[in-house]
């Protein structure tokens, strides 16, 4: 008797097969950062190895015969993966290398061996890179931006006269900054995209006004405290900004 093909089961298979690996894709090329927060990481694997075995069970079962053919499973894992392509799609993150380019290696692991023990509180004794008091330079790097910048402001005083190097998406609007201000921000996210927000070094420039809102950019300054009307605010004094590639994880986090 010849064998006919389950065509639901068929289809449940191919779905949860695309669905799984689109996770592990999202996995491995860090796109998974644009949606949630690494501490969801395992979770992800959880799942994306969850729809591969439900993937396997379906095509085992292509020629179990059912008079009934069921198709809620396959509209739930649908949804998902149209949402998940069209995101990814509207992003452009579907460019993203499934093997991205490090920064160079010497730089890394020079930037690592200069250490800084927070005193903030709460953040008591948490390790940073990229300080060095001989040359009183400070290099944030991509993922310790929150870090340096509630350690230095939280007390300013031991790093003034500092040359500090940082990265952000340029934003000058009025709203926030006087003339001749920006800050290279990134975003702060807690537990979704849901909960951004914007956090930068103030930065005072006199050619502020000829950059771009939303590029790309290192900046390199002096950390001063500047009069201000009545009183004094911190302010990293530019002396370059150089255009840059956006980092390899769009977020920073408060943990």
């Amino acid at each position: 008797m010849k064998k006919s093909i389950n065509f639901a089961n068929m289809a449940q298979f191919g779905v949860s097969m695309l669905l799984g690996l689109g996770l592990l894709w999202m996995c491995f090329t860090k796109v998974y950062l644009h949606y949630v927060t690494p501490r969801t990481l395992p979770y992800l694997y959880f799942a994306a190895l969850l729809l591969l075995v439900m993937g396997g069970y379906s095509f085992s079962q292509r020629y179990t015969l059912s008079h009934v053919k069921r198709y809620t499973l396959l509209l739930v894992l649908v949804i998902p993966l149209l949402l998940l392509g069209y995101s990814t799609y509207d992003a452009n993150l579907w460019r993203t290398p499934l093997f991205p380019k490090e920064n160079s290696v010497s730089d890394a692991l020079l930037i690592q061996q200069e250490t800084y023990s927070m005193t903030m509180p709460g953040y008591e004794g948490r390790v940073l890179h990229g300080y060095n008091a001989q040359t009183k330079t400070i290099n944030v790097t991509e993922d310790e931006t929150y870090y340096w910048l509630s350690e230095i402001y939280t007390d300013p005083t031991p790093f003034l006269g500092y040359t500090l190097h940082t990265m952000g998406q340029v934003l000058t609007d009025s709203k926030y900054f006087a003339l001749g201000c920006f800050s290279p921000t990134r975003q702060l996210m807690t537990c979704c995209v849901a909960d951004l927000y914007t956090i930068g070094f103030k930065c005072q420039y006199d050619d502020a006004r000829s950059l771009t809102d939303g590029d790309w950019v290192t900046v390199s300054g002096t950390l001063q405290m500047v009069d201000v009307e009545a009183s004094q605010e911190l302010r990293l004094v530019v002396d370059s900004v150089i255009p840059c590639n956006p980092p390899t994880e769009p977020y920073v986090y408060a943990y």
